[in-house]
């Protein structure tokens, strides 16, 4: 066992790393198991088979139905959920600090034994399937996922999530049970606990829950992707607004640029006094909604750009922020725009802080991208340090004008929205 001022971590005999946070003067606790898999390992063939396990794991085990493990649950008075992204599976649960160690053998089950029943699948199946359906009923997000997807189009990273009917179709139990086998592993996982709880029964329990838990492969790893500039209008015509998507190439997780990139986020869309919420909605008033947000992965990132307007205005929307990034990349981030930035950021960190799902959340995060781990003073710190030289620096590297793609789902045309010379036809 190592011990730190504010951390423990341990690894287990099997290879699985545990990382720990007392939290003082709170009752609960949380935990989380971190699978390193995600839309970025599917097959063409099983695109969406991610989202779909993360729908079947709490659905019974070889030892317990989907009914009784809702009911032991509840009889701990534990929440629970599963949740998979890009590249990464999280299973967790937040309870009391008393009931961690009797949540740890049900949230073990459903990691190590999942069952897969049939009846199940064929609902899950239909979920995913009208999940998909609606797609076109939340604009914003469909353009927010679809730049990435064409940002990091040719690379896994932009495999779409939900997938598709057709390889829905291709999904059975035997499909997500392989799919199972080869990722949730202990080799390839990362196990985090935070609040009110007790280090060496912690340890002594997961010992005996994981004792005999086969590693596998190791996982696939990735090459960074090479951005690809493109644009893409999707026509609605019948649509009463034009939603805007634009994205380009940001850093990983583990960049010791990753804060950098994220207070050119803060600055540029992320509140009130942000650089495209004055020039775009208060100054022009061109849109209802302008934002924008920084999303850093195990070897590389970006930064998307969201803006909701109405038909008439959506021209000028486009000139408008492709006209912020061009002096965003020349010119870099006022002093009084990254003072505001950091002051944004460190108060969500703070915010943050006092729950204790997520400060599991965050050090788990931390551990399986950078094997480190932060205090509270140590982020505000890092935060503080970034200089507008680094912003600066961070920006040209990036190519931000060079490397765009671009979005458009809504009534007007290619034609009428992108003009811009820095825009490919």
């Amino acid at each position: 066992m190592e011990k730190g001022e504010r951390f423990l971590r341990q690894r287990l005999s099997n290879g699985t790393q545990v990382v720990g946070e007392p939290m003082a003067g709170v009752q609960s606790a949380a935990v989380g198991l971190l699978f390193g898999v995600g839309a970025r390992d599917e097959s063409a063939k099983h695109f969406g088979i991610s989202h779909f396990l993360e729908q079947m794991i709490f659905r019974g085990t070889e030892h317990r139905s989907a009914r009784e493990i809702s009911e032991q649950f509840d009889r701990l008075g534990a929440s629970y959920d599963s949740s998979a992204g890009i590249e990464m599976h999280v299973m967790s649960c937040q309870m009391l600090g008393d009931r961690l160690l009797e949540a740890l053998d049900l949230l073990g089950d459903c990691a190590r034994f999942p069952a897969f029943p049939d009846d199940a699948v064929e609902s899950v199946r239909t979920l995913q399937l009208q999940e998909i359906s609606q797609r076109d009923d939340r604009p914003p997000q469909k353009v927010m996922d679809l730049v990435r997807r064409e940002l990091f189009a040719g690379s896994p990273l932009g495999n779409d999530v939900l997938g598709s009917p057709e390889t829905m179709e291709n999904i059975d139990r035997q499909a997500l049970a392989e799919y199972h086998k080869r990722f949730f592993r202990p080799d390839n996982a990362v196990i985090s606990v935070a609040g009110n709880f007790d280090w060496a029964p912690l340890i002594q329990k997961l010992e005996a829950l994981t004792a005999d838990w086969p590693v596998g492969t190791q996982r696939d790893r990735l090459s960074p992707p090479e951005p690809h500039q493109s644009v893409t209008v999707l026509s609605k015509e019948d649509a009463s607004q034009e939603n805007l998507g634009f994205a380009f190439p940001g850093v990983a997780a583990s960049d010791p640029r990753y804060h950098a990139a994220g207070l050119t986020a803060q600055a540029l869309g992320g509140g009130t006094n942000s650089r495209l919420h004055r020039e775009v909605r208060e100054k022009r008033g061109l849109a209802y909604a302008a934002q924008a947000r920084f999303d850093g992965f195990e070897n590389t990132g970006l930064v998307r750009i969201y803006v909701g307007t109405s038909p008439e205005r959506a021209p000028e929307s486009v000139e408008v922020v492709l006209g912020e990034l061009r002096k965003l990349e020349a010119d870099g981030l006022e002093p009084e725009e990254l003072d505001r930035a950091k002051t944004r950021l460190k108060s969500q960190v703070i915010m943050r802080s006092e729950s204790t799902y997520a400060r599991m959340a965050t050090n788990m995060r931390s551990w399986w991208m950078e094997r480190q781990l932060y205090s509270l003073d140590e982020a505000k710190q890092r935060i503080d340090r970034v200089t507008l030289g680094e912003v600066a620096a961070l920006l040209r590297d990036l190519g931000v004008t060079h490397r765009i793609a671009a979005v458009a789902l809504g009534p007007r045309s290619r034609q009428d929205l992108f003009q811009s010379e820095m825009v490919p036809s």
